[in-house]
């Protein structure tokens, strides 16, 4: 039945003359629901959604669908929270035909004046409820500063609930958690977000939502394994596998975070069979929340890395940026990852000058750090990448990071002769690889460093599945024009003539030709027309 025929039977469903009208307070919130859609009651309806959007999104989606299409927009305009739920609702719906006529923006939260004030107490179950809405449907919509102030509410909201309301300690405040947990791990709180999630997982036991804490364990998998704790992210796997998988439309997003997380263990172990079976799953659905999508371009990327095709996996990488670019900025954890997987398979496949300008364009994040790092390593300058491989490691407290880092500046010692320092790196990178389970950024060793490294401690290789490939080239060329010389070089593509770009900078002619007589000899070239091509294919335009 479609959900136009759905919504003509709701509103021909008018009561029998001298009938009485149910009661909306009274009656279930789905049979409420239908019977003020039925009579008209918009402002009914839009209160019941508010209240009631988590059940009716997961175990009445039609009736929530014809709600959407026949509530008039100024219901979903006022109407506290209904907005954030046809946000989360159309973001996350299977039919593409879930469309309301016409844009109702998010309004902003109204709380009472002091959540501890004991007479607002009572409304803390409810103000729970449309806090949730409200960091959904930011998080979803890739809005993450927005959804982390919701996440706050929701946290200080929650632990208000336990005290005040218990029941709801069944149900709602455990979904709250997850939800939250959820927001923190995708919106660059990964350390905020792991508590969340244990305790939703925690309090579990409590309610009557076991799909909660098979959620929490699959997510807590997923950003253990991001951190690069990867026994940690086992563990919670096993849990997560333990928990049985019932039918409901919980399943399938429950799931997902857990493969997710399997996919990601495999590639970070360099387990080549299981990371090719669990990315083999990784059919994104529809009904999916759309955040997870940088999560699956960043796997695709790392397993590329090692065993597959590096120039593919670029191309989708660099379309996925552009597909997911509200959802990779400042405040994203995926945005800094994502970055880092591009830059390596930039240096993996010998793009030096490419590598080097997309760090140009980024934040500083210490994953990067150690990225530049690596560059610098392999453009010949061992004390640069010793330097910031040791400053990335100092201020950094994931494991991720703090492995990666310690094997750039292994290399870099070997490279600049330094063995006892090197021996000594090499040293903690055995430890960290021992005590979290990490081994992908052993594989990121050049052969000539790994020679010389790894008979030391009488160790063999980490095998990459029997592939004989390595991640990184021994060394890459990189071109470093300065300031002035980018500048003219840039220059060129704008004006038809080196005397309308002296006139443009206010330069003297002679001053221009200088710098960019510097820059053609850099970039190996000899015209503009070659400049301008080599320039754009280093990604220096």
């Amino acid at each position: 039945m479609s959900s136009y025929d759905l919504t003509t039977q709701l509103l021909s469903a008018q009561p029998r003359a001298g009938a009485p009208r149910p009661r909306t307070r009274e009656a279930d919130p789905v049979t409420a629901l239908r019977d003020a859609l039925a009579t008209g009651r918009w402002s009914d309806a839009a209160r019941i959604i508010g209240g009631a959007w988590g059940m009716l999104i997961e175990e009445f989606p039609a009736d929530l669908d014809a709600a959407f299409q026949t509530l008039p927009l100024e219901s979903l305009r006022t109407a506290r929270g209904v907005a954030a739920v046809r946000e989360i609702w159309l973001a996350t719906s299977i039919e593409p035909q879930h469309i309301v006529p016409a844009d109702a923006p998010t309004p902003p939260m109204a709380y009472a004046e002091s959540l501890h004030d004991s007479d607002a107490r009572h409304q803390a179950l409810a103000d729970l409820t449309l806090a949730c809405a409200h960091m959904v449907a930011a998080r979803i919509g890739g809005r993450y500063p927005e959804a982390l102030e919701h996440a706050d509410r929701v946290g200080v909201l929650s632990h208000l609930v336990e005290t005040t309301v218990p029941a709801a300690r069944r149900v709602r405040q455990p979904l709250a958690l997850l939800q939250a947990g959820i927001t923190r791990g995708l919106a660059g709180d990964v350390d905020g977000a792991v508590p969340l999630l244990q305790s939703a997982y925690e309090r579990c036991p409590y309610g009557r939502s076991p799909y909660v804490a098979k959620g929490a364990a699959g997510n807590l998998a997923l950003l253990n394994a991001i951190r690069g704790d990867v026994d940690i992210a086992r563990r919670w796997l096993a849990r997560h596998d333990e928990i049985p998988s019932t039918a409901s439309p919980h399943t399938e997003r429950v799931l997902f975070t857990g493969d997710l997380a399997r996919a990601l263990v495999a590639i970070e172990t360099l387990d080549g069979v299981g990371a090719a079976e669990a990315l083999s799953r990784l059919e994104q659905g529809v009904n999916v929340e759309q955040s997870w999508g940088p999560v699956v371009t960043f796997l695709h990327a790392r397993h590329a890395l090692v065993w597959g095709d590096r120039h593919r996996a670029l191309s989708w990488l660099r379309r996925d940026s552009e597909r997911y670019a509200a959802r990779l900025g400042p405040a994203s954890t995926m945005g800094p990852l994502l970055a880092a997987a591009q830059v390596d398979l930039l240096l993996s496949v010998g793009r030096g000058d490419q590598a080097l300008a997309r760090l140009n364009r980024m934040a500083p994040d210490p994953i990067l750090t150690v990225g530049r790092a690596r560059l610098e390593l392999l453009a010949g300058c061992p004390e640069e990448a010793d330097r910031l491989a040791a400053e990335a490691v100092a201020v950094t407290h994931t494991s991720r990071v703090r492995l990666e880092g310690l094997v750039v500046r292994a290399a870099a010692a070997v490279r600049g002769g330094r063995l006892r320092e090197a021996r000594e790196a090499f040293a903690l990178v055995q430890e960290v690889t021992g005590s979290t389970g990490l081994r992908l950024p052993l594989a990121g060793l050049a052969d000539p460093d790994r020679r010389v490294l790894l008979p030391e401690f009488g160790t063999a290789a980490p095998p990459a599945d029997g592939r004989e490939r390595s991640m990184f080239p021994s060394e890459v060329a990189v071109v470093r024009l300065t300031n002035q010389e980018l500048l003219m070089l840039r220059g060129l593509a704008s004006f038809r003539s080196q005397r309308e770009l002296a006139d443009a900078m206010y330069l003297s002619l002679n001053t221009v030709k200088t710098h960019l007589r510097a820059a053609y000899q850099k970039l190996g070239v000899s015209s503009r027309a070659e400049a301008l091509t080599v320039a754009a294919g280093a990604g220096l335009l």
